[in-house]
Order: C-alpha cells, then structure tokens, then sequence
C-alpha cells in the first residue's frame, strides 16, 4: 500500500549550514559568511516542496547469504539489509524529496557568479532533506510502536554492501502511483534533492517473566 506523507513546516538553521560545510568553530566564521548562511536559510524555506511517500509491506523472504524478498515482487541482494531485516515482519519503503525549486535557484544563483549565494543554498537544500528524513522517520516509529513494533534504522541502494541499481528495483513499490521524483538510467534521483530508504518493522519481545 502507497501513502503520502503531510510534512509540517521545514525550518533550516543557519548554523546546521555552516557545520555541513565543515565549519568547526562557528565564532570564527566570519560575519559576512554568517549573514548569507542566514539569508539562504530563509530563502530556502521559501523554495522547498516537501513531498513524500511510503510503500508499506510484508517481508516475505531474508536468507544469510543476502537474499530478501519484499511483498511478492521485490528482490534485493544485499547481506547489510538481510541482517537488519532478519526479525522484521514488515519493511517501509520511502522516497522523499524537496523538489526542484531550491537546486534551480541555487545554480542560477553560481551562473550570476554569487558562488558563497549558491553554495551555501545548495547545503541548505541538503540541509532540508535531512529534515524530512527526520520527520518521515519519527511517524513510522510512532506507527510501529503503536502496533507494537520497533523501528530499524534506514538503509538505501548505495550503502555498503547494497548495489545502487537496485534502486529501481525500490522504486517498482511505486509502479502505478504518480510521484514527483524520477530516475536516470545511472540510477540518479531527480530533482537530486531527493533521498530514497527502507525501514523494518520487527515485533517487540514480550517482557520475561521474572
């Protein structure tokens, strides 16, 4: 089953762009450097869309040497996601994006020679990703723990040992369902700020009796 997810209100720090620049003492970031981190934090949130979706279905199959079948239809290779779904009964796909918007104006703004402009908007676009990331991820834990599952942490194609071209096999969850974010034949997301996952669902043990 396919849902969307509602995003609240995405609000970027300017100090979280400065850090993903490798910014390591903020004091001493020069104060004109802090004005445009300012400037393009709230520039960005005018330009983000966040939009997301989550696949949601039985994990039918995980054998040791990698195998895993979702659903009825989804196989991927991968011994790093057969481990973390070995208990699971259920896996989460999701796929979420802040659409184009952001990245267009931060290559323009390059294009016009304002490089700090345009540098610092495309952090600030990773920036908001990582908050939809979070928001996403805080909905399935309070759903799994409803239902009385706790939550794994979130793998995609491309992590260590799971092959990015199996990203498309991923995005088949979606076969039939219009979404905003596309793949290349290199298995590119677009708009590229975009980020794909999986989660699994895995029963909480009943406590022991003492």
């Amino acid at each position: 089953m396919v849902e969307r997810f509602d995003f609240g209100p995405v609000h970027i720090e300017p100090d979280l762009i400065l850090r993903l620049q490798k910014y390591r003492r903020l004091e001493a970031v020069p104060p004109t450097v802090r004005e445009v981190a300012r400037r393009m934090a709230a520039m960005a949130e005018t330009l983000v869309e966040p939009q997301g979706w989550t696949w949601r279905g039985a994990v039918s199959r995980v054998a040791p040497e990698g195998a895993v079948v979702l659903g009825d239809r989804m196989q991927f290779q991968s011994r790093v996601l057969a481990r973390a779904l070995a208990e699971a009964a259920e896996a989460a796909i999701v796929v979420l994006t802040i659409g184009p918007h952001l990245e267009r104006r931060a290559h323009e703004l390059v294009g016009e020679e304002n490089f700090v402009e345009g540098l610092l908007l495309d952090t600030a676009g990773w920036a908001a990703v990582d908050a939809l990331v979070k928001q996403s991820r805080a909905r399935l834990a309070e759903d799994a723990k409803a239902q009385g599952f706790r939550l794994t942490g979130r793998l995609a194609p491309g992590f260590a040992d799971w092959g990015l071209e199996q990203q498309q096999v991923l995005f088949s969850a979606f076969n039939g369902t219009a979404i905003a974010v596309n793949l290349t034949d290199a298995q590119v997301m677009l708009p590229r700020k975009s980020v794909s996952g999986l989660y699994g669902f895995v029963p909480r043990r009943a406590p022991q009796p003492a």
